[in-house]
């Protein structure tokens, strides 16, 4: 079977972090099926900075060539449009891609801009394609016009893969099939992720030996929650340090203000900022810790989640998404209401009061190997090569 992917968020040499998550479940993916994979680039001519930090044309990573593509956009603004300039941007080049090597399916990563970009092409393809739905789903249905572009595309979808139950019914409310509808959780990476010395972590990452820690891994933009996090660190004991870690993708403004909180609660010497960290080194923020902490107002299925569990982590997370399926009994951890920072400090306070097997949290059910992953999903490409009639 010949399938080629799409994502717009993928890791490159300019953001090698990047939909990591992606990656690996094409990479599993890449050894059940003959797989290309594309990452379209926006682009704005005429705004010079735009011009330099692109990815190389082309890449190869993790075994797999990424190719991208170049469309044009306007940054910040006609963002309802950004599925036409995707689809309308690399339409000559995939035609012309397809005529050299011709795929079974198309298959795109994420609703928006992918799915819609990619179900305006498939048409003229003659290709069959299957989306798989993300937490971007959410933002999009509150515009109007991108709700009603994500709509059109996956209602006339061949499948669609949604990585959590919510999101699985936010599309057959959006007048997606049922028998079309394929719910896969993401995977994670049980080779990098497992249980850990934690004094040896901790000295490796330059952290205090002594005391309790909690890691929350997240990027600082207000809907995951951090000053919920900080504020509940105010409320629990002083041996109780906090490490956040994740990049600032808001010309610095999340990780000033959440400075200012912190050291308007005297908590300067109690929170680490770890900033943006390799992916290489994110397993030894898990087993540095003693418990790690998502305080997300919205989610789709947060890896962090899942990585947590695997290195044998309990986790305290907020009732947003694929969370509640995640972590689905209390040995795994607590789950809070979102924006509630007292409940936060209490359920905080009493998993690092409890005792945990690291080794049962990493064989949680929710833990799946990436293989496993990309075999269900082969599983519905297989089902859509054989049973697409066309459109």
């Amino acid at each position: 079977m010949k399938v080629l992917s799409f994502s717009y968020c993928f890791p490159s040499s300019v953001n090698p972090t990047w939909g990591v998550f992606v990656l690996q479940r094409l990479a599993a993916l890449s050894r059940m099926v003959d797989l290309e994979v594309v990452s379209p680039v926006p682009v704005f001519p005429l705004w010079s900075r735009w011009r330099s930090g692109l990815p190389e044309p082309v890449e190869e990573m993790s075994g797999l060539t990424v190719r991208h593509p170049r469309f044009f956009y306007f940054p910040g603004v006609l963002k309802a449009q950004d599925g036409r300039f995707y689809a309308r941007g690399i339409r000559r080049w995939l035609a012309e891609f397809c005529r050299k090597w011709r795929p079974d399916l198309l298959d795109a990563h994420f609703v928006w801009p992918d799915g819609v970009g990619v179900g305006r092409l498939a048409g003229r393809l003659g290709v069959p394609y299957v989306i798989t739905l993300r937490g971007w789903i959410y933002p999009c249905l509150e515009n109007r016009s991108m709700r009603r572009q994500c709509t059109e595309a996956l209602r006339n979808a061949a499948a669609v893969i949604s990585v959590s139950t919510p999101m699985a019914e936010v599309a057959r409310e959006l007048g997606v099939s049922p028998d079309r509808l394929h719910v896969i959780p993401n995977g994670v990476d049980t080779e990098m992720f497992r249980p850990g010395d934690k004094s040896s972590a901790r000295r490796q990452l330059g952290l205090p030996d002594d005391g309790r820690l909690i890691v929350s891994v997240a990027h600082l933009g207000p809907r995951k929650g951090h000053s919920q996090t900080v504020r509940a660190l105010s409320a629990l004991p002083e041996d109780v340090r906090l490490v956040i870690v994740g990049s600032d993708a808001a010309a610095g403004k999340g990780e000033r203000a959440l400075r200012e909180l912190i050291n308007g609660l005297g908590l300067a010497e109690r929170v680490i900022l770890a900033g943006r960290q390799p992916y290489e080194r994110v397993p030894l923020y898990f087993n540095a810790a003693d418990v790690s902490v998502l305080a997300s107002y919205r989610e789709g299925c947060p890896n962090v989640v899942l990585e947590s569990l695997a290195a044998g982590v309990p986790v305290v997370a907020t009732r947003v998404g694929a969370v509640s399926e995640m972590l689905s009994t209390p040995d795994e951890g607590r789950i809070v209401p979102p924006r509630d920072a007292d409940a936060l400090a209490g359920a905080i306070g009493e998993v690092l009061e409890s005792q945990w097997s690291s080794e049962a949290l990493a064989n949680a059910d929710a833990v799946k190997s990436w293989n496993d992953v990309a075999g269900e999903c082969h599983n519905v490409f297989v089902r859509v090569r054989n049973g697409y009639q066309g459109f």
